[in-house]
């Protein structure tokens, strides 16, 4: 099978899948990765210019390439401004977008446009933000098939999209992600950037609620700055991780954590209700300082139940979230695709 891959993301956790599958489809299959970098300088008009129709423009002649490159299958991941990639409606051969999320800042009103902007700019920003909104939608139906990482996805794409599909949980390398011999500090893990949106505030409010003589230090990373090795080390030595993220779509972190046997605090939002398991592998807990500070305190106070909760993640990570499990699902789709 001849595979077409294409994608324009970021680091991040959605970059990490993409290389995931790109190894292990490069282990049995002929790949060819097509990318494409959008504007990200210039004035505001001229990148929004550049990236809705030069990117356009630039997606067809991608898209004509794969069209004549005798490829079976067309594997898609999203455009960092479009999400779903101007690529899609000029494919004529058939194609598989895996959606890691949709287009947020259009559907969630934690990520609308700040209050305090001018007139004219909240104008603008809701006109390109229903362009980009629009974009989204065309493309993405264009699909012959949609795969996504979470049910919380499905259920966005079902009500955004009208589109059924098909769920694909992202994997964990469980000989990297695994519990080191470091001993415990008295430490929270927070693998996020410092941002209202992924819950640093609300991590931040909950510890002041805790007495000093047992308040763990709040130990934030950030991912790219470790090697999956150091992230590893840092889940090990914490007490818990905590993932604040609102509406999360997945959630690497989570099932990273569970790998290392290390519980998880997680907001009761998206993806985390997929992946953590309320008290069995850690916590799901209101979007309340008050109820995320409870369970802190109660795994300080309580190490073997912990230690149990630990051990319960690693095996709910081993049985439901490997990359081989992934692969089986992806796998499928494309052959299934390719042979028609």
């Amino acid at each position: 099978m001849n595979i077409a891959v294409f994608h324009n993301l970021p680091r991040g956790g959605a970059r990490r899948v993409v290389d995931h599958q790109l190894k292990l489809l490069g282990q049995k299959y002929r790949l060819k990765l097509f990318r494409l970098r959008p504007v990200l300088s210039g004035s505001r008009l001229a990148r929004d210019y550049a990236n809705f129709v030069s990117l356009n423009r630039s997606h067809q002649k991608i898209a004509a390439a794969i069209n004549r490159g005798g490829f079976d299958v067309c594997l898609l991941h999203p455009d960092q401004l479009t999400q779903a990639p101007f690529l899609l409606p000029y494919l004529t051969i058939p194609s598989v977008y895996y959606c890691h999320e949709l287009l947020r800042l259009a559907y969630e009103p934690e990520l609308a446009a700040p209050s305090h902007l001018p007139l004219a700019n909240k104008a603008y920003e809701a006109v390109t933000r229903k362009l980009r909104k629009t974009i989204d939608k065309a493309n993405a139906r264009a699909a012959k098939l949609i795969l996504v990482n979470s049910k919380a996805t499905q259920k966005n794409v079902k009500k955004a999209y009208q589109r059924s599909s098909t769920v694909c949980y992202p994997g964990v390398d469980g000989d990297v992600f695994r519990a080191g011999s470091v001993p415990k500090k008295n430490q929270l893990v927070f693998v996020a950037a410092k941002a209202k949106i992924t819950g640093f505030d609300l991590a931040k409010q909950a510890l002041a609620l805790i007495e000093k003589k047992i308040r763990p230090e709040l130990k934030v990373v950030d991912k790219f700055s470790l090697t999956d090795r150091g992230l590893a080390r840092a889940y090990s030595q914490s007490l818990a991780s905590l993932c604040l993220s609102a509406n999360e779509p997945f959630g690497l972190t989570a099932i990273e954590s569970m790998a290392c046997q290390t519980p998880v605090i997680a907001i009761d939002q998206g993806g985390y209700r997929e992946t953590v398991v309320d008290q069995k592998t850690g916590f799901l807990v209101k979007n309340s300082p008050q109820a995320l500070a409870e369970k802190i305190i109660y795994l300080i106070k309580n190490p073997r139940r912990a230690q149990a909760l630990g051990s319960a993640g690693r095996r709910r990570v081993e049985n439901n979230f490997t990359w081989d499990n992934h692969l089986a699902i992806l796998e499928q789709s494309l052959l299934k695709l390719a042979r028609k």
